[in-house]
């Protein structure tokens, strides 16, 4: 394995982080007048801050999965998997920000969301496809 599969591990501690930041965010809004404001759709803060916290353990999963089975992953997908992971929850922040931004998939941030999701089912079915074959091979 190869230390280029860290980017996984890093890109999971910044989800963590960014999971850590979301959940003193609810808590404001629960009580605070401005982050009411700022937060105008709690339901879409708390899908981000859930969306984050499911990219952390996954991250970090397949990090250790690619270690144990000694997989060394495409940097095609670790760069999808870790820019998906980083992007799809920000679709539902941008919706908790502005619960009317407009979501067809011709609008600027549909274009956006469709792009992250792509990112993420590829890099994601790529690591689920490595790890598998590798599985496979070691019995």
């Amino acid at each position: 394995m190869h230390n280029h599969s860290m980017v996984l591990v890093a890109t999971g501690s910044l989800c963590l982080t960014i999971t850590l930041v979301l959940a003193w965010c609810l808590a404001g809004v629960r009580s605070s007048t401005f982050m009411k404001r700022l937060f105008p759709n709690y339901q879409s803060l708390l899908k981000a801050h859930m969306d984050y916290l499911l990219m952390t353990g996954l991250l970090m999963i397949f990090y250790l999965l690619f270690a144990q089975l000694h997989v060394t992953a495409s940097p095609v997908i670790l760069a999808a998997m870790s820019l998906g992971s980083l992007g799809n929850p920000i679709g539902f922040l941008a919706l908790a920000v502005r619960p009317n931004l407009r979501q067809g998939p011709t609008s600027p941030f549909g274009a956006a969301i469709t792009v992250s999701f792509t990112l993420t089912t590829v890099g994601y079915a790529g690591a689920a496809w490595a790890v598998g074959r590798a599985a496979l091979l070691a019995l």
